[in-house]
């Protein structure tokens, strides 16, 4: 409920009902990221601390361990906050939006990559994400910087809540996150049908795509709801929407990594347990020629070696070297 404008015409009794419809929410994200979290620790320890450390698991885990330490300072707030508490207020109202959006950008980071990877980092494909990638993130920080500069000065933590007027511009923030996570998304729709007009389908491709989907109906609800929250709903309703989200786009973004990381664990030691369900390899059919400009990797190929350290050093991205 950080940084709400409660209008004066509203009664205690319904600003004490959203307030309690916001902290619903809140509690329903952090139990479901508390509870992804305990269901895939095992494989946490697997795939993530037991290899080398990279990019990709290193933003998998700052993720993975701020996040809930964010909700769970958002939870203190809105149960335990006093009433005499401006600074707290000020501070981490600032500190939250930067962590939030950083959280955003880190995420959409790692996503952009498995497309470069898709693409088989063709040159112009690594271009067009750097561009729009740029963009986004500039475009949000610019939103937070604008809007907070209004806000943080006036906030203060009456109801135990941090409360202070909203700018009716906020909720473009979210704009900028839905327009790059549908550029990804048709990216990967594109890669998909291109791919499947050539038959050249093999197990890896097949869950970068399906998880690709999963990751964008996620992102893309949680953002969506959010905005139509800020744009539309009582300013007091604002919160309703943005802790939940964050749950649940860590939760998405942490499985997207997971199940990566359990495919390669998986090609690496067949003996091993595979816990993700990955769809069984296509008949191999005679490719057929690829389209200018793009190239595959060959379905024929033998051998993978999809640790992530090992692209970030050759520059490939996702940790997919196929030999």
């Amino acid at each position: 409920m950080s940084a709400l404008d409660i209008p004066l015409i509203m009664s205690p009794e319904t600003v004490a009902s959203h307030g309690a419809m916001v902290q619903i929410m809140t509690l329903i994200g952090f139990v479901a990221l508390v509870y992804d979290h305990i269901l895939t620790f095992a494989d946490e320890v697997n795939y993530i601390w037991e290899a080398r450390a990279g990019l990709v698991s290193t933003l998998f885990l700052l993720n993975r361990y701020i996040v809930p330490l964010v909700l769970v300072v958002d939870l203190y707030e809105m149960f335990g906050l006093a009433n005499d508490s401006g600074k707290f207020c000020k501070v981490w109202t600032a500190l939250q939006s930067f962590l939030t959006v950083a959280s955003f950008l880190s995420i959409h980071s790692i996503v952009a990559m498995r497309v470069h990877a898709l693409y088989s980092g063709t040159r112009w494909i690594k271009v067009f994400l750097w561009t729009v990638g740029t963009l986004y993130a500039a475009s949000s920080i610019t939103i937070i910087i604008v809007a907070g500069v209004r806000v943080i000065p006036h906030i203060e933590p009456p109801h135990h809540g941090c409360v202070g007027a909203i700018p009716s511009y906020l909720w473009t923030a979210w704009l900028p996150s839905i327009i790059f996570e549908t550029i990804l998304f048709g990216l990967t729709v594109n890669a998909m049908l291109i791919q499947d007009r050539r038959r050249s389908f093999n197990t890896l491709t097949l869950i970068l795509y399906r998880d690709g989907i999963f990751f964008f109906v996620a992102v893309a609800f949680c953002s969506l709801f959010s905005l139509l929250v800020w744009a539309l709903a009582d300013p007091t309703l604002l919160g309703l929407a943005r802790y939940f989200a964050l749950a649940m786009v860590n939760v998405a973004a942490s499985r997207l990594v997971l199940n990566l990381k359990a495919y390669a664990g998986h090609k690496r030691n067949p003996s091993t347990v595979w816990h993700v369900t990955a769809p069984a390899p296509p008949v191999d059919r005679a490719p057929q020629a690829p389209s200018p400009g793009f190239e595959f990797v060959s379905t024929n190929t033998s051998a993978f070696d999809l640790e992530m350290y090992d692209i970030e050093r050759s520059c490939q991205q996702l940790g997919t070297r196929l030999h």
